[in-house]
């Protein structure tokens, strides 16, 4: 798990995100509160969507709020491991948020770490 999130936040609009998006070179981001409340993910395609939807590519365009899917996948800081690699199977997604009891963004967790999991496993056998 990764504890140094880059996240989102409503207040973002789309040129912010594009430029974290990019110079970070990660294709999604956990939306938070003002508290760091995850509410939401913002993801490429999320992104694709709105430009899409635009009459034009006109600067003000990027000048938008973002918006995101309120609808977010998150796991609790103890789930399994076993059940983090199903998430991921049944669902498709890159990565999945990291919350505490109170749906506090702690970390975000991403297929690649587990591959260092299962990498390192495997050495050691």
């Amino acid at each position: 798990m990764t504890t140094e999130i880059l996240n989102a936040t409503e207040a973002m609009t789309i040129e912010e995100a594009l430029k974290v998006l990019i110079n970070s070179r990660v294709t999604g981001l956990p939306v938070v509160d003002p508290v760091g409340k995850m509410i939401g993910v913002l993801s490429e395609y999320d992104i694709l969507v709105q430009i899409a939807s635009s009459e034009s590519l006109k600067p003000e365009v990027f000048q938008q709020k973002i918006q995101f899917s309120k609808k977010a996948d998150a796991i609790k800081e103890d789930t399994p491991i076993e059940e983090v690699m199903k998430r991921f199977v049944e669902s498709k997604f890159r990565r999945l948020p990291v919350v505490d009891p109170q749906g506090k963004l702690v970390g975000i967790i991403t297929r690649r770490d587990l591959m260092r999991v299962f990498y390192y496993r495997a050495r050691l056998s």
